[in-house]
């Protein structure tokens, strides 16, 4: 069997040859960044408002990535945009 190139090697070592596989076929030659944070802006925004703002923000920036400050701006922004109080 090849040996696969450094970057398909790292992937390889998390997932598995198959999926390696399909990574290749569907973005090869391609230049792909993935996001510092994985979840988005609105969805995080969705929980707020589903848990109508009774949340620990310290704990939801640890689970999302995003900054104490940053979730503080969607609570207030939802709160402006009276979807909580």
């Amino acid at each position: 069997m090849y040996e696969y190139n450094k970057v398909y090697q790292e992937l390889a070592d998390i997932l598995n040859d198959k999926d390696v596989e399909k990574i290749y076929k569907n973005f090869r030659g391609m230049q792909v960044n993935f996001p510092m944070r994985l979840y988005s802006r609105d969805s995080v925004k969705k929980k707020i408002a589903k848990q109508k703002g009774n949340i620990d923000i310290k704990d939801l920036a640890v689970q999302t990535g995003y900054s104490v400050y940053t979730i503080r701006l969607m609570v207030n922004e939802l709160k402006d945009d009276n979807v909580i109080q």
